[in-house]
């Protein structure tokens, strides 16, 4: 197989997806749909076997340097995301899953409509799992915020020449590992040229037991390149918040039971087991406290934000300084307040505002100045207003201005506490003569 320059072409599907790939694309799209616990399907063969055979010949040696994991333990495994950098034939691959003949083959194996690519492959490229390796069950993260885009398939391809299910490595795929009882596995091996793609949503639960290699097979690793593709909409019923990688400790071993004598064995894996939780634990913990902090420092931006919103101000009138309650869309809460500087003597105050359908038929409004009720009404649906009389003491300093709503306007999508839309504060002076 040629290797094209970077700035060159892709290579075409029948140079690199085998032929029995592309001629059997409906066969394996029922698979996927019908799958069970979640939907999948399993193709022996995906790559022609030339490009197969140079994909592992130049496998990238395993770097320690790119080994480690969520709980910043250097594990047994190691993940390059740099295909361009690993060998021509690995720039082939990239060029192969950016193209869009590529991207609409996987849409017709899977009815998923519109994929794409990550540029970037974060999380993706070679994995190389050694000897004591494991991946716990878990669910992958759902959304690429700097791209903007759904998880929606992870594609994975086996390089293991000879792989023997017994040592450990298998993918599996779980209804739910949080109920061990209730459980099902599926489990796939990891065999040469086999692909596995399957949906990632709140479901697709997957990872693989310990690889468990006789000592004489030691110079074996489990290989496999993983490539994850996403969409820029999903279905309404698979969104969820986003959220990173999901993980389901497993369950303690069977011969946990009352009469058990524990062995020395028994106990290092107990404790194995024990000192892995408390580390995820730990890493839960520290991952809410990041996310607190994160709420927290939005929130008070939020305010800031809010503070800083101009009233509607009409008249020989200005705003002093910040307000509170008031948002930069027009809607108010349901106490609102600012601080207003005469120009010129104000006679009379008039607060006109809007209320929504969706609230309430009737409403109390109550207007205070300087923390003395000045005047109160009842609004109803539409456009309301509230007037205050100062013609007998009118106002020629600096006074803070209130106004409570009594009643909520929900508005559809919108979780604020709002009360109505601030449509003006009109100012009204003694007209000289």
């Amino acid at each position: 197989m040629s290797h094209p320059s970077p700035s060159t072409a892709a290579p075409s599907l029948s140079q690199c997806i085998s032929a029995e790939v592309l001629s059997n694309t409906a066969s394996f799209r029922r698979s996927f749909n019908e799958a069970d616990p979640f939907r999948y399907a399993v193709i022996d063969n995906f790559l022609t076997p030339d490009f197969a055979e140079q994909l592992l010949a130049r496998f990238p040696a395993f770097d320690p340097s790119l080994a480690k994991n969520e709980i910043n333990r250097v594990p047994r495994k190691a993940v390059n995301t740099q295909l361009r950098e690993i060998d021509p034939v690995y720039q082939d691959l990239y060029e192969l899953v950016a193209s869009r003949p590529f991207l609409d083959l996987v849409s017709e194996l899977t009815g998923i409509p519109d994929l794409t690519f990550d540029p970037a492959f974060y999380g993706g490229g070679t994995h190389e799992n050694l000897h004591g390796q494991d991946l716990d069950p878990h669910v992958d993260f759902n959304y690429d915020q700097a791209q903007q885009l759904h998880r929606r398939l992870n594609l994975i391809v086996y390089l293991n020449k000879d792989w023997k299910i017994e040592w450990g490595g298998g993918l599996e795929l779980h209804s739910d590992p949080r109920r061990p009882e209730e459980n099902r596995i599926t489990t796939v091996n990891p065999i040469f040229n086999r692909a596995v793609i399957f949906e990632t949503n709140e479901r697709s639960w997957h990872g693989f037991p310990r690889i468990e290699l006789p000592p004489e097979e030691r110079h074996r690793s489990r290989k496999s390149l993983s490539i994850y593709l996403y969409t820029r909409e999903r279905p309404a019923d698979e969104i969820a918040p986003m959220h990173s990688t999901f993980y389901v400790q497993r369950p303690l071993p069977e011969w946990v039971r009352p009469g058990h004598v524990l062995s020395d064995d028994d106990c290092a894996a107990l404790l194995e087991t024990v000192d892995r939780r408390d580390r995820w634990i730990e890493f839960y913990q520290k991952l809410e406290l990041t996310k607190s902090a994160q709420v927290a420092e939005h929130a008070s931006y939020i305010r800031d934000l809010m503070s800083r919103v101009r009233a509607p101000l009409t008249g020989y009138v200005l705003q002093e300084g910040r307000s509170t309650g008031l948002f930069a869309d027009g809607w108010a809460q349901m106490h609102a307040a600012l601080a207003i500087q005469p120009l010129n003597p104000v006679v009379a105050l008039r607060v006109r505002g809007w209320r929504p359908e969706s609230a309430p038929a009737r409403a109390k409004v109550t207007i205070r100045i300087d923390n003395q009720v000045r005047a109160e009404a009842l609004a109803g649906h539409g456009v309301f207003e509230v007037e205050v009389d100062a013609r007998t003491a009118p106002l020629t300093k600096t006074f803070l201005l209130e106004a409570e709503c009594d009643a909520r306007a929900p508005a559809e999508g919108d979780d604020r506490e709002l009360a109505y839309v601030l449509l003006e504060i009109r100012a009204e002076h003694h007209v000289n003569s």
